[in-house]
């Protein structure tokens, strides 16, 4: 396989560092996935601690014929920039870069535009349908950990347990 540096949304105000894995054997116009993160900043490979599950995604799926894009989030990248911007939605944080990123391989000679597919993992696949509404017009959509309860709930929950967990913490001082 080849990986390939890209940037997602060059032209625009927030562009991405991003990687483009293709397989290298490829004589055709092979099908592609797009990988979108779930909530919070991350890298291009979701990276949490030394485990990279969309390296380890881009790599086994170009292995099996299919080309991978994955990019940089923009509250990674850009957090000092928007982190006091209390009108960033959904759509600024991950659906536009999803779909940016989408019209990059749609672009490329090497990906059959109608073979196109997301993988969405948590918000990024509770997410997959709107961005397929929005412009994805995706050949399909793999929901990895996605959720049916309101993103809210979620973030609440979440945000009680890391407090939780550091009241242990601060026990021990």
């Amino acid at each position: 396989m080849v990986e390939e540096k890209i940037i997602i949304g060059e032209k625009t105000k927030h562009p991405l560092n991003g990687i483009l894995t293709i397989p290298d054997n490829a004589t055709t116009p092979v099908p592609a996935v797009v990988l979108v993160q779930g909530s919070g900043p991350s890298d291009m490979d979701e990276t949490v601690g030394k485990v990279k599950p969309f390296k380890d995604l881009a790599e086994g799926l170009s292995k099996k014929g299919i080309a991978v894009i994955r990019y940089d989030k923009r509250t990674f990248v850009y957090a000092k920039e928007i982190k006091d911007k209390s009108d960033i939605t959904v759509k600024e944080e991950t659906i536009e870069d999803a779909i940016l990123a989408t019209d990059l391989l749609r672009e490329d000679c090497r990906i059959d535009p109608n073979k196109i597919f997301i993988i969405g993992h948590s918000m990024g696949g509770m997410l997959a349908p709107r961005i397929d509404a929005e412009g994805g017009n995706y050949k399909g959509l793999i929901i990895l950990a996605g959720s049916l309860r309101k993103l809210e709930e979620i973030m609440i929950d979440q945000n009680n347990e890391l407090l939780n967990s550091m009241n242990k913490v601060l026990q021990w001082i």
